[in-house]
């Protein structure tokens, strides 16, 4: 039941619906947290009542929930928690959207979708605004993939917390409390290096292991690991026709082939995993 509503809850943010602003607000986990916090502190107390206790609820629902309409039932509760856990809309369909824009000769409106979903402001033309662009949008893909691996391993339980500890983290990195920072480098190292791995089987397999040698086993970094192994993974074809702005963009077009490529990977090891265990 936690592949199939995988594969529904990927479907469902691929299409272009008006989802609730609870379920698309970029800050959602953070009201989540915001809410409590303003009740019971900042500590441990607060993690415990915003992502442990929701957590054992949900398995404990999993649980009670058994036979033909229960499982039914909680395909449909586990779907909508996932969905408010990765958000209404996909990665995968904004950058589809910025492409389109690309293909089109568009960068002012390449340039104002790039600002209202990915935060990135500036010339499109300029290569360091398309560098960090490439970053935010595989890090919020890695912190797709991070989800989905533990949703697949452990179940919907498991990603709520590697979900809302992420954005913990972040709250924690402003406050100090460096423990929860160091369990989501934990909780994240097992995915992104599969992450990696992916790319290497979908990508250049030489020359992504030649980077990741000695790499491998690292806990800090991740971000910088994934996004050199996704360079040098990528076959970016020199453009000969086209405009100028659409040969700029032709890496990203290109990493979002790897991405999708590396999910198509990710989804057959969950089907697998579903099989045999």
């Amino acid at each position: 039941m936690t592949f199939l509503m995988l594969i529904l809850v990927l479907g469902l943010r691929r299409l272009e619906s008006d989802w609730p602003h609870w379920m698309i607000n970029g800050q959602r986990h953070h009201a989540w947290l915001q809410i409590l916090a303003s009740r019971f502190g900042n500590g441990l107390l607060l993690w415990c009542l915003a992502i442990a206790i929701p957590a054992v609820l949900l398995g404990l629902i999993e649980c009670w929930l058994q036979g033909f309409w229960g499982q039914w039932l909680w395909l449909l509760l586990g779907s909508v928690v996932l969905l408010w856990l990765l958000g209404g809309h996909s990665e995968f369909r904004q950058v589809d959207e910025l492409l389109v824009r690309g293909r089109m000769n568009d960068p002012e409106g390449f340039a104002a979708l790039a600002e209202d979903e990915f935060g990135v402001q500036g010339d499109p033309m300029e290569p360091a605004v398309q560098q960090a662009l490439a970053e935010r949008i595989l890090g919020r893909e890695q912190q797709l993939f991070v989800a989905i691996f533990w949703l697949v391993v452990f179940g919907l339980p498991a990603a709520l917390v590697v979900v809302l500890n992420h954005a913990w983290s972040q709250r924690a990195e402003r406050e100090n409390t460096r423990w929860a920072t160091t369990l989501d480098h934990w909780l994240s190292w097992p995915a992104q290096r599969l992450m990696i791995f992916s790319m290497a089987l979908v990508g250049d397999f030489a020359a992504v292991l030649d980077y990741m040698r000695g790499h491998w086993l690292k806990l800090q970094g991740a971000e910088k690991h994934a996004a050199i192994a996704a360079r040098v993974a990528m076959d970016v074809p020199e453009q000969e026709v086209g405009s100028p702005f659409y040969q700029m963009i032709a890496p990203l077009e290109s990493l979002q082939g790897l991405l999708l490529r590396c999910m198509a990977v990710w989804l057959i090891m969950a089907a697998l995993w579903v099989m045999l265990s």
